[in-house]
Formats: C-alpha cells, structure tokens, sequence
C-alpha cells in the first residue's frame, strides 16, 4: 500500500485502534487511559499534517477505493478520499479534538469513569476523521451513525441524571429521522445513478429533478446532525452531558457532519434544492438568535449561538455560489470551531469553578476572579459576535456581504442575526465578567489549572489570528476573494450596536430587562417556551400522534390480525375436539360407520346421476 494511502487511513485508524487499549488500560490505571486518549488524538493531528504537506498541498489528491461485498456484478465500495477539503476538515477535527481532550485531562480528572470518559471521546473523534474521508457514501453514513452513537453514550454519560438520559434519548431520536432522509437519500441515490455509490459517482444522476429529490434527502439528514430547524431541538438539552463533550459536537463533530456532507456533494445539488437551503440557513439564524436572548443557562445560550452560526454555514452553501460557497462556509466552520471551542471551554472552566453553577444570573464579577479564563472568553465573545479583525469577522461577514447581490431578503435577515449575535453574545459576558459575584459560589471562584488553561489560551490566539489565513485559505478551496466592500460595514455596524446595547442593558446594575420582558408580554413567553416547539413535538407528534398510531397499531394486530388467526385455531381446535369422540375403541361402532358411509356415498353418485352430472 502506498505510504499517502496508509498515512490517509491512520487519521482515522489510530483512534480507532488505541479505543479498546484506552478504556482497557483504564481498568488497571485511570490516569493512564487519559494520557493515551490525548495522544491518539494527537497521532490523528501529525497524520493529517503529513499527508497535507507531502500529499494535498502538491495538488497530489489521495483516493482508494475497494470493494466491500464480494458477488457476481456487485460493487460495494468503501474508501478515501484526502483531498483539499476532507483534509482542511480533518486538520481541524483533530487540532480542536486534541486540544478539547487535553483540556478534559484536568476537566475530568476526579470522575470514576473517566476511562470510559476518554474513550467514548476518542471514537467520538475517530468517528468523525472517518466521516470527512470517506470517498463513498456508504462509508460515509456507516461514520455518520458511529457519531450519532457516540453523541447518545456522552450526551448520557452522567446516565444516573435524569435529564442527562433524558437528553441523550432525545438527541438520538431526532437525530434518526434526519437519518431517515439520509438513507432515502442514499438509496435514491444509487437508483438513479446507475448504482454509484461513490460520492463522486452522485454526477452521473442525470435529471435536474432526480438531482433534487437526492440533494433534498441527502439535506435533510443534514438538519439533523447539524441542528437546523426543525430538527435543532436536541441541542439545548445535549448540554446536560459534561462540557468538553458540548464542546467537541459544537465545535469539531457532530453539528459540522450536516455542512460537510452538504459541502461534498455540493455538485448535485440544483437551483431548487438550493433555495430550501438557503431558506432554512437564514430562518435558523434569526430563530436561534431570539432564543439565545432568553436562557440564562451559560451552556444553553453557547447552543443556540452555535444553531445561528451553522445556519450562517448553511446560508452560505444556499448561495449557489459554486466553489465560493463551499469556501465561505467552510471557512466559517473552521472559524467557528476556534472560538466556539473556546468559548465551551471557558464555560467548563466556570464550570469547575462554580461548582456546576450553570445560571449566569448567578454568576457576576469573574473577570477579577479568573482573569485568564475570562479575558479568553472575552476573545471568544469578540470573535463570535463578529468583531474586526477577529476570525468570525472574516468568515461569517463574508457569507452576509455574498448574500446582498444572490438576495437581498437573505441579507436583511442575516444582517438582522449578527445584531441577534452580539446581542446575545454579550448578555452572556456582562452577566459573568461585571458586577459583583451573586451567588456564593461566585464569590468564592478561582482560576483553573494550567492543564486546563493551556488549550484555551492556544484557542484564543487562533480566534484573533485565523483572520490572517483568509486568502491563502479560500485559494486553497479554490476561490479568489473579492476587495473590500461599503457592505462590509453593515454586519460589523450592527454588531457594534448589539455590543452597545448589551452593555447598557446588561453591563450595569438596573432593571430594564425585565420591564421590556413584562412589556413584550405573550411574546416573550412565546420566545421564552422555544416558540413551543417541544411542545409540539412531544405533547402532540409523540404522546397523541406516535402513540395514538401505535395504540391502533396494537389494537389491530391482536384484535384483527392475531384475532382471524386466534378464530381459525379455535375452529381447527374444536373440529378436532368433536371428531375425537369417534375414536371410541370398539370395533363394531366402526363397521357401523363403514357401512353407513358407503350407503351415503352410493346415495350421492345416484343423485349425481340423475342429476346428470356423472352417466
């Protein structure tokens, strides 16, 4: 095997490997595993680096392919692909996952099962490294599942809390009807294109409308790993699971599976298909936006933030714009996987120190506290809300300028969400970094270790610097970006009147926020209970519809079906309970019976006869 090709698999095939010996060792020495899961991780990292200077920056694209199932005229082929976009995806999944695993080496470092912990995280990781490489379909959604399963088993690893199980479930179950489409999507797939399971077979689908019925499918299994609406309401609850897990599906996995794969297979996707891409993009941002202003759960709002910034990702996809949509909302997603990391991190940090105290109302007055995790966050903050200069001024202002001339409704609304964002954004800070402490927790917090401080301060010298890598980043995806725009300063205009209005609101001791919540009325009760979404889905899909079907269902399989079956047994059971009674032993009641049976049957043939039909 050609050394690249090896090198290829080995992103994902250390992991992979060092699963069973991580949680293995644990059993002996707990302490051990989470060194050896730190550097799987990192094995991951130097793998991918190798293959991108040797392999990937030569133009040397990497591809093999074989065939999985052995038959006469099947072909079933599993493989990778490393090419300019599986490996910019596979040099982030690993960095951020080396240095989110690193940060859970002092996170964790007092829970029993951290064994288990390090190495549910590092096939969460390898799961992932597959996903991006995968050069068939098949392969691709056998990882895609392996995500989805390890999001249950750490969404759940507190599995003795209530809403910690509750919570997996419930990212299991939505997650699996967009997997549904997603398998409609495949098998779609290979129908109309002649049998192509290899993603770079999908070109040989050769009707615009069969393009669309794929793409279509193959997005809606994309809103539900990637938390669009209407499938983004597993979010908020998956951060009952332990920080580092919130920050490894935010940031490097799970919610980046949808926009890779939309990214991958970009090429089918149809003018039609666009459109509903990039109407669920813009109406993610904007929902998720609101709903960020109203939690005062330090997680939760980081979860609606990252909603809005995968709908920036998808919005971008839904520009139609080629080569130049697949840069900008990659870009954003590596972008976002800096400081959203970041930003989970510090959280984990206040977190660790707080007890767990998670209502950032509180909180207040850290800055003084834990001026390193805070000062971090403080980047972070920047960078998602959009600030100059900052990594998420580059890539997600970008997506909102392209928007203006493909339209203008989009860039309204996109616009509107970077005010939503820094709004949110910096309610979010103020409530923890100003102010005097409010609750004792708060007053009593202190600064991590360095164990846990080192890949935050890494993060958030990538958050302030990724900005400088925009040029050589999009060329690398095969764009050439434009000069600057006067639309530039919209989205950055916004974001400094959402930081203002934040400080004014948020930043001081006084109570307008809550005379505007009583003003708003309904309509911040309506925002406030999630636009009842959850109600929808679970008092009336699932408690009336689901179970009210499966009520009928039952009631038809033992009433109907296992009744005609049950009826025609009991008639077999008593015709053999009556006939049985013949069977009395004595000889001459048998000649009877003989006797009186072939009288009948004679009896018969004469009628028979002169009825004509026997002569």
């Amino acid at each position: 095997m050609d050394l690249g090709v090896l090198m290829t698999y080995l992103i994902f095939g250390f992991p992979l490997i060092l699963v069973p010996i991580i949680i293995g060792v644990g059993y002996i020495k707990r302490n051990y595993s989470m060194y050896l899961g730190v550097i799987a991780v990192f094995l991951s990292f130097l793998s991918a680096l190798y293959v991108f200077y040797n392999y990937t920056l030569k133009g040397i694209i990497i591809q093999n392919n074989f065939n999985w199932f052995q038959g006469s005229g099947i072909y079933i082929p599993l493989g990778v692909i490393a090419d300019n976009l599986s490996i910019i995806m596979s040099l982030m999944v690993s960095f951020v996952g080396f240095l989110i695993i690193l940060f859970s080496v002092g996170y964790m470092a007092e829970d029993p099962r951290r064994h288990i912990f390090f190495g549910e995280m590092v096939l969460f990781t390898a799961s992932m490294l597959g996903l991006v490489l995968s050069s068939s379909i098949l392969m691709l959604f056998i990882f895609w599942e392996l995500v989805g399963l390890c999001s249950y088993l750490l969404i759940g690893f507190w599995y003795y809390k209530p809403n910690a199980a509750a919570a997996a479930k419930k990212a299991f179950i939505v997650t699996r009807v967009g997997d549904v489409f997603f398998i409609a999507g495949i098998g779609a797939a290979f129908y109309y294109s002649g049998g192509q399971l290899l993603i770079s077979g999908l070109n040989a689908i050769p009707y615009a409308w069969e393009r669309t019925i794929v793409s279509l499918l193959l997005f809606g299994g994309a809103i539900g790993k990637s938390a669009q609406f209407p499938l983004h309401v597993w979010i908020p609850d998956a951060m009952e699971g332990p920080t580092t897990v919130s920050a490894l599906i935010h940031a490097a996995t799970m919610v980046t599976a949808g926009v890779y794969l939309v990214a991958r297979t970009y090429p089918i996707f149809t003018p039609e298909s666009l459109s509903v891409v990039l109407f669920i993009g813009v109406f993610t941002v904007i929902l998720s936006g609101l709903l960020g202003l109203v939690v005062n759960d330090i997680k939760r709002i980081l979860a609606y933030s990252t909603i809005s910034q995968i709908g920036y990702m998808v919005s971008a996809l839904g520009l139609g714009l080629g080569s130049a949509s697949i840069a900008f909302s990659i870009y954003q997603l590596e972008s976002h996987a800096f400081f959203k990391a970041l930003l989970f991190l510090s959280a984990g940090s206040i977190l660790h120190a707080l007890l767990n105290v998670r209502d950032v109302n509180k909180m207040g007055g850290l800055w003084k506290k834990m001026p390193i995790t805070i000062t971090s966050m403080f980047i972070g903050a920047l960078a998602l809300s959009g600030f100059p200069l900052t990594a998420g001024y580059f890539s997600k202002d970008s997506i909102i300028t392209a928007s203006y001339n493909v339209n203008l409704l989009a860039w309204i609304f996109l616009t509107i969400g970077a005010l939503l964002t820094s709004l949110y954004t910096f309610r979010l800070f103020f409530k923890i970094a100003l102010g005097k402490p409010k609750s004792y927790a708060a007053e009593h917090a202190h600064e991590s270790g360095i164990l846990m401080l080192i890949p935050i301060i890494i993060l958030a010298i990538f958050s302030l610097i990724f900005g400088i890598f925009q040029g050589g980043f999009y060329s690398f995806l095969g764009y050439h970006p434009e000069s600057f725009s006067v639309l530039d300063l919209a989205p950055v205009t916004m974001m400094l009147i959402g930081l203002g209005v934040a400080y004014w609101l948020y930043g001081r001791e006084n109570d307008i926020p809550d005379k505007i919540a009583k003003g708003l009325g309904f309509l911040y009760k309506f925002v406030k209970n999630k636009f009842y979404l959850d109600v929808l889905y679970t008092n009336v899909i699932a408690e009336r519809a689901v179970l009210g079907l499966s009520a009928v269902s039952d009631a038809t399989e033992r009433r109907v079906i296992d009744g005609f079956v049950n009826a025609w047994g009991d008639v077999v059971k008593n015709a053999g309970s009556s006939l049985r009674k013949l069977q009395t032993g004595v000889a001459k009641q048998y000649v009877v019976m003989i006797i009186s049976g072939l009288i009948l049957m004679l009896l018969l043939i004469r009628i028979l006869m002169v009825m004509g039909v026997l002569h």
